[in-house]
């Protein structure tokens, strides 16, 4: 494949300082990409997301399907992108549809009602660790990072099994 994926992550709030400031760059990214399927029918919702992304960086926003043929097409070529979703379930549907991942960030997952604190920005629900749990035992390796001088912390060291 000629993706240059700099970051995949999971990160419920998407496009925001953490991940333009912090990540961005830090790994000189050239763009980022966020999927999600309602963003993607929303027009508001998507223009609020790309407006918070600085000129120098190219956006856009995209659907679990167009993600997947972008994954799946060996002729796409990511610019060092940084690819966001928002949950271990956009990643189940990614797959679904034959995208191949093998390494995903997790970066932040917040506080709702129903989650237990695992990390102090990561919360979950019973159906987020079960989802997580199947995406491992299906070779994806996810480690804990909200910021890019944190220490990385292997998911499955934190998750209840």
């Amino acid at each position: 494949m000629l993706a240059d994926i700099q970051l995949f992550r999971i990160d419920d709030r998407l496009i925001h300082g953490q991940v333009v400031i912090g990540w961005a760059n830090f790994l000189n990214s050239r763009e980022i990409i966020l999927c999600d399927d309602l963003v993607a029918q929303n027009v508001w919702e998507k223009e609020l997301y790309l407006s918070s992304v600085p000129d120098y960086l190219s956006a856009s926003v995209v659907s679990t399907g167009e993600l997947a043929d972008h994954l799946n097409n060996d002729g796409v070529n990511f610019q060092k992108a940084i690819i966001l979703v928002n949950s271990p379930f956009v990643i189940e549907k990614l797959l679904e549809k034959g995208a191949k991942i093998e390494k995903v960030n997790v970066g932040g997952i917040h506080f709702k009602e129903g989650r237990r604190e695992f990390l102090p920005y990561l919360f979950l629900n019973e159906e987020e660790v079960k989802a997580f749990w199947r995406l491992i035992e299906n070779g994806i390796y996810f480690y804990c990072q909200d910021v890019p001088s944190a220490r990385a912390i292997p998911l499955e060291k934190v998750l209840p099994k």
